[in-house]
Parts: structure tokens; C-alpha cells; sequence
């Protein structure tokens, strides 16, 4: 694939992985269940992709690079953890900092011992 086009999908991938974040976010409780859902979808994403021989590198880099980076955010996971800690929730930043880890990374390991 012609580089420019590449990073013109990659960019488009980006965008719509940014807004279903966006949207999930809005799934707010005592705890941002919906930042949890998102970086764990955006790692089962890539999980996924990365399992199956079949998937181009072409597919394998728009889909990660652009859906899944748009889709997952570590800063955002960071700033939730600080505004709770910043009120003095330090339980509810601690879960939040764990799950934002543990989620994204039990989604790899379930895809690998699935694929």
C-alpha cells in the first residue's frame, strides 16, 4: 500500500476509534467503566489482529495503530486516576490505575488462549 494512503486509513481508523471512545466514556459510575471498556476492546483488538496469520500488515497497522490507538488511551486512564486522587479517593484511584492495566491485559492472554 502506497504510504500516503496508509496513513490517510490510519488517520480515518483513528478518528472512529476516537469517537466510540468518546462515546463509551459516557459510561461513568463510581468508577469510568466505560475508559475500562475501551482500552480493554482497543487490546482485544490488537490481540485479535496479531493471532490471525491471515491479516495483511497493511490491516494489522490501520486497525492498531489507527482504531485500536484511537480507541484506547493511557492518558486519559492517568487523568481519571489523578481526579480521583486530587479529591481524595486514593481507593478509587488505585482500582482505577489496577483496572485500566489488568482489563486490557487479561483481554490479550483470553484472545491468546482462544486463537
Amino acid at each position: 500500500m502506497e504510504w500516503l494512503l496508509g496513513f490517510f486509513l490510519i488517520g480515518i481508523a483513528g478518528g472512529v476509534g476516537s469517537v466510540l471512545r468518546s462515546l463509551l466514556s459516557k459510561l461513568d459510575g463510581w468508577l469510568p467503566y466505560g475508559l475500562f471498556l475501551s482500552n480493554t476492546l482497543a487490546a482485544a483488538v490488537v490481540a485479535w489482529l496479531l493471532l490471525r496469520p491471515e491479516s495483511s500488515v497493511d490491516l494489522v497497522t490501520i486497525a492498531s495503530v489507527g482504531f485500536a490507538g484511537g480507541l484506547s488511551t493511557f492518558s486519559t486512564a492517568m487523568k481519571a486516576s489523578f481526579d480521583f486522587y486530587h479529591r481524595g479517593r486514593i481507593f478509587q484511584a488505585l482500582i482505577s490505575m489496577a483496572t485500566n492495566l489488568a482489563a486490557p491485559l487479561l483481554a490479550v492472554m483470553l484472545a491468546a488462549s482462544i486463537g
